[in-house]
């Protein structure tokens, strides 16, 4: 039994993330920006902590009294933020240093990167490809450019910090809700009798997939198994989850016909640009073809789901209850 905080708990990964913590019968605390996911936290059996992640008024983050007040082993980060270091990161060394001075064990620390960062290749790749490097053909998109420094400095802290990054795929099932991007055009232009549904994507994408349930189980995997992989110098404690390698076009076209569109499917190609809806557009359409072999020796990872487009019928109206239920009083 582990006293874990989820900090992003309630978002689409997070909330699968405590599920299956508390499951494998985990203390689980997660944080909250605000009280109105307050009551979701509380019915999964999760301990919640409302409150900004950074410091307000000179006060100290919710989250930063509760590892330190109750004693918690390790904090998964999946808050996104791309002032982790500053605002997670640092606070978390000067916890664990105060713990190591009375010769208490170091923070476990979980860092959810992504798999983006490798940037678009036809050819395999996995977690022990160097990302981020001027000289490599792959090109980390520009949306998540930023991540890969912020990785090394995760993995650096590995003297105050047993540290870990694990680098989901993209996640698709449940609610889905990162699908809104193709989805919610595919979802009104049905609803509009459009004959054909023209995408701002690659035709030829091919992407790496995980079931979020999947993605969910490799952080469980490596809460339980941090001390073995994470901790020292010599220890590569990286991790790629990806179960499925597929093509973009035919799972966008296998979800408007579940959605009952019978005309064309066209692609149009992805944007250049730098907003953000441009930049999304990129980083989603990357090409990555990558295996998950060190999360299933090391981690004893095993994902459930065959993949996306095997499953359509079920994850379409998943996501379409997910959309309207999001969607109701707008």
């Amino acid at each position: 039994m582990v006293k874990v905080l989820v900090i992003g708990a309630a978002g689409y990964i997070g909330l699968r993330v405590v599920q299956q913590l508390r499951r494998a019968n985990h203390i689980v605390y997660g944080t909250t920006r605000t009280s109105s996911k307050e009551n979701t936290l509380l019915v999964n059996e999760v301990i919640p902590i409302v409150g900004p992640l950074e410091s307000e008024h000179q006060q100290t983050p919710p989250w930063i009294d509760a590892v330190r007040d109750e004693n918690i082993e390790v904090v998964v980060d999946l808050s996104g933020t791309q002032d982790g270091a500053k605002v997670i990161l640092e606070p978390l060394i000067h916890l664990s240093k105060e713990r190591q001075s009375a010769r208490l064990p170091k923070i476990g620390f979980i860092y959810c990167s992504g798999i983006w960062v490798h940037g678009s290749d036809v050819s395999p790749t996995s977690d022990l490809t160097g990302v981020g490097i001027e000289t490599s053909a792959r090109k980390t998109p520009p949306l998540v450019a930023w991540r890969p420094e912020h990785e090394r400095q995760v993995l650096a802290s590995y003297e105050h910090l047993n540290a870990a990054v694990i680098r989901p795929s993209l996640v698709y099932g449940g609610s889905g809700d990162i699908w809104d991007l193709y989805f919610a055009q595919i979802y009104h232009d049905i609803k509009n009798k459009a004959s054909t549904i023209s995408l701002k994507a690659d035709p030829n994408a091919a992407i790496s997939l995980v079931h979020v349930d999947d993605a969910a189980s490799a952080f469980v995997a490596v809460v339980e198994k941090l001390e073995l992989v994470a901790g020292q110098k010599d220890q590569y404690p990286v991790f790629d989850v990806a179960s499925s390698h597929e093509s973009l076009a035919f799972v966008l076209r296998r979800f408007a016909e579940e959605l009952g569109h019978q005309g064309k499917v066209e692609f149009t190609g992805v944007p250049e640009g730098s907003s953000f809806p441009e930049l999304f557009i990129q980083a989603f359409n990357t090409n990555i073809n990558s295996g998950s072999t060190r999360a299933k020796t090391l981690l004893g990872w095993s994902p459930t789901k065959t993949g996306f487009a095997a499953g359509i019928s079920i994850y379409a109206k998943a996501w379409e209850g997910s959309f309207l239920e999001r969607n109701k009083t707008k």
